[in-house]
């Protein structure tokens, strides 16, 4: 009885421990398009530009890729909101090319039942103007959630906007959100489940061999 007490105690530490490094796998990887409002920018052109003003438009999720953990699904609401002062929906990048850090970081939130995702992107990875009325960006940032599938987990957000026919003429804008996290160092409290639940088996494993060879000396 002892003996299957301590096996099912090392068969639930491992399930644990299962369950942690398959937290720690979760990922988001959606797309955005800007819907039901104007998307302007400040410069001549929307290549030569150095913002996105976003605050007319609202954004809905488009696809949810396999695999995605965010809780969204089609047409789901999505919200940005620069913390400028006062805060506003404006991606500012300035006018270089290279990685830089943006003029406001930017928060990107939803919600999926009761949790609550917030991402803050903080910097410019790569800013692309080769293409005529046309801007690519990679923000980069980190992502939480109050359930927490998400701790300060790097994120990536590719955002493309063009303008058809040059100034003057409606910006299409769409993103893609990604985020993919290797399994971590565990940590302390984990080290410890996993050697509680090795050590369990271990000493199961051990009484059975022992009683086995008692068995047949008898």
């Amino acid at each position: 009885m002892k003996s299957a007490f301590i096996t099912a105690l090392g068969a639930a530490a491992l399930v644990t421990l299962g369950a942690s490094s398959a937290a720690q796998a979760a990922m988001v990887d959606f797309s955005v398009v800007a819907f039901d409002g104007a998307v302007t920018y400040t410069g001549d052109s929307l290549d030569a530009s150095a913002s996105l003003d976003l605050d007319q438009a609202t954004l809905l999720v488009s696809e949810v890729k396999p695999g995605d953990s965010s809780g969204l699904a089609l047409f789901d609401p999505v919200t940005i909101s620069a913390l400028t002062s006062p805060p506003s929906a404006n991606i500012i990048y300035g006018t270089g090319t290279g990685p830089t850090p943006l003029g406001a970081d930017v928060i990107l939130s939803w919600t999926a039942g009761t949790d609550a995702f917030t991402e803050t992107l903080t910097s410019a990875t790569s800013i692309s103007r080769m293409t005529a009325d046309e801007i690519g960006l990679t923000l980069s940032g980190t992502l939480s959630d109050t359930s927490g599938l998400f701790t300060d987990t790097p994120v990536l957000l590719v955002l493309t906007a063009n303008q058809a026919g040059g100034p003057g003429e409606t910006i299409s804008l769409s993103f893609t959100n990604t985020s993919s996290v290797a399994p971590a160092i565990p940590e302390m409290s984990t080290w410890a489940m996993m050697a509680l639940g090795f050590g369990a088996l271990g000493y199961a494993a051990s009484r059975r061999r022992k009683a086995r060879m008692a068995t047949l000396s008898a």
